[in-house]
């Protein structure tokens, strides 16, 4: 791996997303699961806010950059939120049955 690899490799979005991830992991997620409890009980409010201005609005006033980048992680954040409601259901079925 070149200097120039490791550089890219440090300054890669998913890299600050997994340090980000990590480091609510060490505090805790009971400090974290009010905020994803937020999220998740509104996410069919906010996502369709956030892919509406970054696809939409953002492009339109001359930063599709920004947008595609909101509208990326808006979508990550929603799939998460998705899967964790889908892991809870499964969890629930099998303690039913």
């Amino acid at each position: 791996m070149s200097l120039q690899s490791a550089k890219e490799a440090l300054n890669h979005p998913i890299t600050g997303a997994a340090l980000l991830l990590s480091a609510v992991g060490q505090v805790g997620f009971g400090a974290f699961e009010p905020a994803w409890a937020l999220l998740s009980s509104t996410s069919m409010y906010w996502f369709p806010a956030v892919a509406t201005s970054g696809a939409t609005i953002l492009p339109e006033f001359g930063y599709p950059d920004l947008g595609t980048k909101i509208l990326l992680a808006g979508a990550l954040v929603y799939v998460g939120v998705q899967v964790d409601k889908l892991l809870t259901k499964i969890k629930d079925w099998q303690e039913n049955r």
